[in-house]
């Protein structure tokens, strides 16, 4: 069993960016549609590597300077660290394991937020997701960078190799 015990949000590794609830980047895959004679109907067949636009979002709770170098039109790397609690029901021990998230992502669109009386303000970033690795416990489980032909899965293997050879990378 596991749970998100905390996690916090950096800029580069070091400026802490706020509270905040973050929208990580879905995978999908394009598709080849195959149709034809000895194939009754269609089947859907994913195009090694190849993945629809990725977006994420950050909705901050407290609105901070940190915070606007985020709608600077550039690349921002983000370093998402999250506890996650693991409870051995065997054992009865509860344990804390790190997840990390790293991605590069540019902003498309944020929020003003709301400005009331004794209340937050709430502000939600979108940003288009270039690149994304993730790991647990140290340990590299996913990582996607389609502008190095990487697309590594939890088995360290890069998909990509292979084409990224034929095409000379």
């Amino acid at each position: 069993m596991h749970g998100t015990i905390d996690f916090a949000v950096y800029e580069d590794g070091k400026n802490f960016l706020g509270i905040a609830k973050v929208g990580l980047p879905d995978i999908s895959y394009k598709k080849i549609t195959v149709n034809g004679a000895g194939i009754p109907g269609d089947v859907d067949i994913p195009v090694l590597g190849h993945t629809d636009a990725m977006t994420m979002t950050i909705d901050f709770t407290d609105h901070r300077a940190e915070q606007e170098r985020l709608a600077e039109m550039r690349t921002h790397v983000l370093d998402l660290r999250v506890a996650k609690e693991s409870y051995d029901h065997v054992a009865g021990d509860i344990s804390v394991i790190p997840h990390k998230y790293v991605v590069k992502v540019i902003p498309v669109s944020k929020t003003g937020g709301e400005v009331a009386p004794a209340s937050a303000q709430t502000t939600t970033n979108t940003y288009s997701c270039l690149y994304m690795a993730e790991y647990i416990n140290g340990k590299l489980v996913r990582k996607y960078d389609p502008f190095a032909y990487d697309h590594v899965d939890a088995s360290g293997r890069n998909v990509l190799a292979a084409v990224k050879s034929a095409l000379g990378k």
